[in-house]
């Protein structure tokens, strides 16, 4: 195809967003889908459950990733795409709704063991203890599509992050009223129809996450596919061009590149996992070792991950030279914020103090803080485009993710300030999409176009533009959440600042 002849010309509003080498090819409008009832995150909760009643959540299994509008006709793959269970989207909702809906968390945990990888398959880039990316019916016209084009084995097993997410929420099953720790011992059959038990899961993902950490230089969770033409960037922000320099060049796929969420989440999950080492399954010389393993992590990602560039914050992540040399993505994103949702950054020591009080300065900046929420990457970035899928848009879940990350320490004024905004988007746009734009404008807006450009540098085309999912399960999950904390702490929005500091960045706010 010869793109450069076959361009068109870049409408007014576009162009400061079209970078060096690139051409517009394709410019589609997608006309705005409107619901036929008022919003309410219940409804569309039991949709993507594909039940009926409160008490029946649960009962069929995890959460479906989304679903289009529930009076839709429309038979498009784009909007019926991730009508599937995705372990990364099934286990964050599980997390989120474990105080209202602790069967989903368990039947999620549960779905997800029986499908943990158990043998070592390129095509579907399967590993023992790796839990998958996605599954799909035999006659799912999306798998189909994906077999033809791109040769998936399935269910497809590529996620960095998925199998520390896992880790995570057995912990959090376990530390709740429900089922306690006895958890563990629940029997299931794995993919060879072998019995086994939670902890057997358990262990197979920690194990995944040592081999892992001991196979690489720096003992990082590196993303990089084991087939030419899996997903480049195994994480939630899985845009091909999601990860780049500084200066814009993309990161190199062809060695591993490292996140700076889920280094946390890999933190994290060591911890949970020794605690459950410990005291529940009598394994304390390993536990030890866990949490070892976690310390030097921690101190890795302390270090290696945090730059004193424009005030101190912790970059988007890492990549590697040709020669195999770790290079830093010197980039600011919402990466940044999960980093508050953590064990990582707790305590009273001045510098850990610093770095919190750094990435909160950083993200109610202009640059970061839209209308809607945090951007997942900063509007002075050379790769910022406000309707662009993860470098520029606002997500409700990640937004929300950061909430939490505030209210673990304190910050609840600000959180409200995100909170309150969250809400504004399901007001004004009436459903719970997959994102709105990370633009100016003082009202939510979705995208309502498909717009394609040939990228002459790295050799292919680029999507930049496209609609969101209208209901996106981490959305609904988000909402439901939030409202849920409100309704049981609702004195703490009250609350005065917790600090000056806190009061400086409310005053910042417009």
């Amino acid at each position: 195809m010869n793109h450069k002849q076959e361009s068109i010309s870049s409408p007014p509003e576009l162009a400061p967003y079209i970078l060096k080498g690139e051409s517009i090819i394709s410019i589609v409008e997608s006309p705005e889908r409107l619901p036929s009832r008022p919003p309410s995150e219940l409804r569309e909760l039991y949709r993507l459950a594909q039940v009926k009643l409160h008490d029946e959540v649960g009962e069929f299994g995890p959460i479906l990733a989304s679903i289009s509008l529930e009076s839709d006709t429309d038979t498009s793959l784009d909007l019926h795409r991730y009508e599937a269970l995705f372990g990364r989207d099934a286990l964050r909702v599980a997390i989120d709704l474990l105080p209202l809906y602790p069967r989903l968390t368990r039947v999620t945990i549960v779905t997800l063991a029986k499908l943990q990888g158990l043998t070592t398959v390129i095509a579907s880039e399967e590993e023992p203890g790796r839990i998958i990316h996605e599954s799909r019916a035999e006659d799912d016209p999306i798998r189909i599509q994906l077999t033809k084009e791109l040769g998936w084995g399935w269910p497809y097993y590529g996620s960095i992050d998925a199998t520390p997410e896992f880790i995570r929420t057995i912990a959090a099953y376990c530390a709740s009223e429900y089922e306690g720790p006895s958890f563990l011992f629940q029997k299931y059959l794995d993919k060879r129809h072998r019995p086994r038990i939670i902890a057997d899961a358990l262990t197979f993902a920690v194990d995944w996450i040592l081999q892992r950490l001991d196979e690489n230089p720096e003992g990082l969770l590196e993303s990089h596919r084991s087939t030419a033409r899996g997903i480049e960037n195994q994480v939630w922000k899985d845009s091909w061009d999601a990860y780049f320099h500084h200066n814009g060049k993309i990161a190199n796929h062809r060695k591993g590149v490292a996140s700076i969420e889920v280094q946390r989440v890999a933190y994290d999950a060591l911890i949970d996992a020794a605690g459950l080492y410990e005291s529940v399954l009598g394994r304390k010389k390993e536990a030890v070792q866990l949490r070892q393993r976690a310390a030097k992590l921690q101190h890795t990602i302390l270090t290696l991950f945090w730059t004193e560039e424009k005030g101190g914050y912790f970059i988007l992540g890492t990549d590697r030279s040709p020669r195999g040399h770790i290079r830093k993505l010197k980039v600011r994103t919402s990466n940044m914020g999960h980093m508050l949702n953590s064990r990582l950054l707790e305590g009273d020591d001045p510098h850990i103090k610093r770095q919190r009080e750094a990435i909160i300065t950083h993200l109610f900046s202009p640059e970061l803080l839209a209308p809607s929420g945090i951007r997942t990457l900063a509007s002075d970035e050379i790769r910022f485009r406000p309707g662009a899928y993860h470098n520029g848009s606002v997500w409700l879940w990640d937004t929300y993710f950061i909430v939490q990350g505030l209210q673990r320490h304190g910050y609840y004024r600000l959180a409200d300030v995100l909170s309150e905004r969250l809400f504004h988007i399901i007001k004004v746009t009436k459903k719970f999409p997959e994102f709105v734009r990370g633009d100016t404008q003082r009202e939510p807006n979705l995208n309502m176009q498909i717009i394609d450009v040939w990228d002459s540098i790295n050799k292919r085309v680029n999507r930049i533009e496209q609609p969101p999912q209208e209901v996106q399960a981490w959305s609904v999950a988000a909402i439901l959440a939030l409202k849920h904390y409100k309704a049981v702490n609702y004195k703490i929005s009250q609350r005065p600042p917790s600090s000056t500091f806190e009061s400086k960045i409310l005053d910042t706010i417009d």
